[in-house]
């Protein structure tokens, strides 16, 4: 796979105050790129600056092999994006939105906007005026209007907010049609980790402003590891119980209540066992697998995660 987009120290400052600094991110053709971080990280802010919305303070952003302009015009015509809130004519129905877009767009297959109001379930409520759309429906319709085109690019800000269980699901298996299907190549932001794990090719973690990780899903599950997570609400003899009885030194403090003990071959039956003979409460002992949940959260705590 070749990169379709890329950027190059790409820093945005306002007010004296940089809210991204030096990211360079690089997505390949073809894959789903999910753009990870906390509410106020710099994501949506990257995003705009991608299609042009904001100016970079520093930095390039290079699509489809073009460094990014202010006279870059072409380019937006093979890319699609719903950036924050998507805002619609209220009075207009929803295929008519759909209508304006691609004329404003130089789109002319209105069969297009058929098969994309299918797509995200809403051909039943297209004539409706948006007006009386929930918010789920009209982040249903901003994806619809996002892909009526046909773009090769596909930039979603947040996309799933506001949708029901139901809905999520319905655009997990969307989002998969549309990069095997159609070929699209999808930058999808979001802080649902669970979600992004079902269906994301490379990760992206961005945290404070600063791109801090980027790797692919197949090498966060190569690195993902089995532990036993107790809770107690006696930690620190908990601790010390495993340190001075078991000689266990592969373990992790989480919280208050929780020690996660990635030694293997250690068998829950003896743990518990061991440590309620030496007085210590336990709630609950589990065996888990690490997932991206663990690896994000690691991820903006440390800085980085190594193999």
């Amino acid at each position: 796979m070749s990169a379709i987009l890329t950027t190059t120290r790409l820093t945005k400052a306002f007010d004296g105050h940089e809210v991204v600094s030096n990211v360079n991110m690089s997505i390949q053709q073809g894959e789903i790129y999910g753009f990870l971080g906390l509410n106020g990280a710099g994501k949506t802010t990257v995003m705009r600056m991608m299609m042009n919305l904001v100016k970079p303070t520093e930095g390039e952003i290079e699509i489809f092999g073009e460094k990014l302009t202010d006279h870059s015009y072409d380019v937006f015509k093979r890319m699609g994006s719903i950036i924050e809130y998507p805002v619609f004519y209220d009075k207009l129905t929803g295929r008519e939105n759909l209508e304006l877009h691609c004329e404003y767009m130089g789109y002319h297959n209105l069969k297009a906007i058929d098969e994309a109001l299918d797509l995200v379930q809403l051909k039943v409520s297209d004539s409706k005026p948006v007006r009386e759309y929930s918010l789920g429906m009209k982040q249903r319709l901003g994806i619809a209007r996002a892909i009526t085109t046909k773009p090769e690019l596909l930039l979603l800000d947040e996309p799933i907010n506001g949708l029901d269980p139901v809905g999520i699901k319905e655009l997990r298996k969307l989002f998969k049609l549309l990069s095997k299907e159609y070929g699209m190549t999808l930058l999808i932001s979001s802080h649902i980790l669970g979600e992004i794990e079902q269906f994301a090719d490379t990760i992206g973690v961005i945290s404070e402003g600063r791109l801090i990780e980027q790797v692919t899903m197949e090498e966060v599950r190569g690195r993902s590891s089995d532990y036993l997570e107790i809770v107690t609400p006696d930690l620190t003899k908990a601790v010390m119980i495993l340190d001075s009885k078991l000689g266990l030194r592969n373990y992790k403090i989480i919280g208050e209540q929780i020690v996660r003990i990635y030694e293997p071959g250690v068998a829950a039956s003896d743990i518990s066992r061991t440590l309620l003979m030496n007085g210590v409460d336990i709630d609950s002992i589990n065996k888990k697998t690490s997932s991206l949940e663990d690896y994000f959260l690691e991820s903006i705590h440390g800085g980085g995660v190594s193999a």
